[in-house]
């Protein structure tokens, strides 16, 4: 065993009984490194990264590569869902210098922590004229010899230009310009086929869906819509959605959403199942309220801790393979059904004896259930019913395979994403699960991952350790607003105005805008600045979207010219690249908004909203604030949006508010529906 074995991360004990002698990042390493006037080798991946075993299998558990790397370097191991600032820091490096980067991300270092030389995957020996990672370690190892000084030299400079980036300061007005100009952006590199954005490897993106509904709305751009709603579809339909258990797979290898990257990860569920609610609330369609509660669903199923936090995410391997838990031959599927299932789910999805995977299939969907039916001689319901019988078969056959890695450590921001989506589907759909398992996530990061009125970052076995990150406190936060907005209760907004009290004095640099981290992790090496809103979101962009609701929700004019400040210096880079920064024109669309709100007081205290009423408030409105309460005092001190509104004449009563001034109130929802057709209405082009 080397130093990693006490460690909690999934991914470090993944590697504690390598031949290397990994240690983990610490000043136990560093002080070793500087001792021994040795380079350092870092190797940053996540435990249900796919390249990240196969890297691990040929070349750390080699011991020929063991032996050199543990006589020449001291070898670290990072992951990098614990130290997000280690790895982006990093990853900057490797793409300043090889012009792209991914994981495993290999990096060789001074023994001061500055990087001299970065790789990706490489096979551990030479293959033609092709160099194995075996040979760059030797060819580096002689170099630290003999040209010790130029390496030095190499990583002062790369250093210094990661901080020169850190540090570049431009401000761009946020004006709606900008979002006008990224929707052609997008539409240049639209697929008109099969959506999404690009070729492949193609990412879901979902924040580049959840844009596009509001510039279409507000440009009354139909394509705009089209092009979200269409993608959501596309991807829901694919072989990307785990077709039988629910859950989206990491990104797809080709242009058709067809085979995906295997593993699932928590932030993707969070982020599709939010996109899918928008396009539920703008459609009414029944498609996407299914795939947002299909989604949902897995997460409470599978990723779900006992007392409420959510774990990380699935591999993407097991029995020694990528995806083999969710493939399906021909023959075993004809095994498992009887034949008119069997005809009906190689009718749906497209399964046949050639497969679409190395022979095998992956479940996808082509065609409406209706059209299959109608295909097959089948009526709609009784082709349901067939339907349901096979799927229950087959999943009940696929719980008996070896199931992927579980990656069961639990982390802050993660979690917040997860919390937003949930307390909005619970809203929405009056599921009390979802609401509930929103508050329970809500009650452990409060109860487990906080101390001093400071967050954590990860949760394992009983352990809460390192210092949260910006994202963290971001993420949570968004989680928070939602999650107040869904059940009215004043400790959820409390908690979030307190947090983001606390996230100003940890990350602000003084200038509107935000570090990631606190520190540095190293002198001379920057405390981080992630711009780029990519699978996840950057947490500047979140920071910004959530000091605008936060200013809206207490009427705080300072907060929302906080809001502004920062998303001047996000828009320098979003005004070049919008299809590289959607959560941040989420934020500046929001914040061109026209401010407007609606509270509706409920009666009898302690009673739901009446279902008349819900339908006025569940449309596609994203920037107006709703808030729903039966228990006005006790939201009067905390938001002037209620202030000391109380019912009329003992009803359940609502007030819209546009700009500074509230509309006369309302008792009855066909009023209220009135006035939002006058004052919000919606646009009625085809969706």
């Amino acid at each position: 065993m080397n130093h990693l074995q006490h460690e909690q991360s999934p991914y470090l004990l993944q590697h504690a009984d390598n031949p290397v002698d990994w240690f983990p990042w610490g000043e136990g390493a560093l002080e070793k490194a500087r001792r021994e006037n040795k380079p350092i080798f870092i190797s940053i991946g996540y435990s249900t990264c796919h390249w990240c075993h196969v890297m691990a299998h040929e070349s750390f558990e080699d011991k020929a590569i063991a032996e050199k790397l543990n006589r020449d370097f001291v070898a670290i191991k990072v992951d990098r869902e614990e130290r997000p600032d280690l790895d982006a820091t990093y990853m900057q490096a490797c793409q300043l210098m090889n012009g792209h980067g991914g994981w495993p991300l290999n990096l060789f270092l001074c023994p001061n922590g500055k990087p001299f030389y970065a790789l990706t995957y490489l096979p551990p020996y030479r293959s033609g004229r092709h160099p194995g990672f075996g040979d760059v370690i030797e060819k580096i190892a002689q170099l630290w010899k003999e040209q010790p000084d130029h390496l030095v030299e190499a990583g002062n400079r790369l250093a210094d230009a990661i901080l020169e980036q850190e540090n570049a300061s431009a401000a761009v007005e946020p004006e709606e310009a900008i979002l006008e100009a990224a929707i052609g952006q997008f539409k240049d590199v639209y697929d008109h086929e099969h959506g999404g954005f690009g070729r492949a490897p193609k990412f879901p993106q979902p924040h580049n869906a959840a844009l596009l509904l509001r510039l279409g709305q507000r440009f009354k751009d139909p394509e705009s819509l089209q092009m979200a709603l269409k993608t959501l579809r596309k991807i829901a339909a694919g072989g990307i959605t785990d077709q039988l258990g629910g859950g989206l797979h990491r990104y797809s290898v080709d242009n058709y959403w067809l085979v995906p990257h295997f593993e699932k990860m928590l932030y993707d569920q969070a982020l599709i199942s939010s996109a899918y609610l928008d396009a539920w609330q703008f459609t009414g369609q029944a498609c996407f309220q299914k795939a947002a509660e299909t989604i949902l669903d897995y997460c409470l199923t599978e990723l779900k801790h006992h007392d409420g936090g959510f774990y990380c995410g699935e591999d993407a391997d097991s029995e020694g393979a990528e995806g083999t838990f969710y493939l399906w031959s021909y023959h075993e599927l004809i095994d498992l059904l009887s034949e008119d299932e069997a005809k009906l789910v190689s009718h749906y999805y497209n399964v046949s004896e050639r497969g679409s995977f190395e022979g095998k299939n992956i479940l996808h969907i082509t065609r409406d259930l209706a059209v299959t039916a109608e295909e097959l001689g089948l009526s709609p319901a009784r082709a349901g019913q067939i339907l349901d019988q096979a799927r229950q078969k087959l999943r009940t056959f696929r719980r008996q395979r070896p199931r992927p890695h579980l990656d069961d450590k639990i982390l802050t921001g993660w979690n917040g994403l997860m919390i937003a989506s949930m307390a909005r589907a619970g809203q929405y759909f009056g599921n009390d699960d979802y609401l509930h398992a929103a508050l329970e996530a809500a009650d452990f990061i409060c109860s487990r991952m906080m101390s001093g009125g400071r967050l954590l970052r990860r949760h394992r076995n009983q352990d809460s350790a390192i210092p949260a990150f910006h994202e963290d406190y971001a993420f949570f936060i968004h989680g928070l607003i939602d999650l107040f907005l869904a059940t009215s209760s004043p400790k959820h907004l409390d908690l979030a105005l307190a947090l983001q009290r606390r996230c100003d004095q940890l990350f602000n640099d003084d200038s509107g805008g935000y570090f990631d981290s606190e520190q540095p992790f190293l002198p001379g090496m920057g405390r981080g600045r992630s711009r780029q809103d990519g699978a996840i979101p950057a947490a500047s962009s979140v920071t910004a979207h959530n000091l605008i609701r936060l200013a809206r929700i207490t009427a705080s004019p300072d907060v929302e010219l906080r809001a502004r400040t920062l998303l001047k210096r996000q828009l320098s880079h979003a005004a070049r690249y919008p299809t590289a920064f959607a959560f941040s024109l989420l934020a500046l669309d929001l914040l061109l908004a026209e401010k407007m709100s609606l509270v509706i007081v409920t009666v009898p205290k302690g009673s739901r909203l009446p279902a008349p009423w819900t339908a006025p408030i569940l449309s596609f409105r994203p920037a107006m604030i709703t808030v729903v309460t039966s228990h006005p005092e006790k939201l009067a001190d905390r938001t002037a949006l209620v202030g000391d509104k109380r019912p009329v004449d003992g009803k359940t009563t609502a007030w819209l508010c546009t700009g500074s001034s509230c509309l006369e109130p309302v008792t009855e929802p066909e009023a209220l529906q009135k006035l939002l057709e006058a004052h919000a209405p919606l646009n009625t082009f085809s969706k």
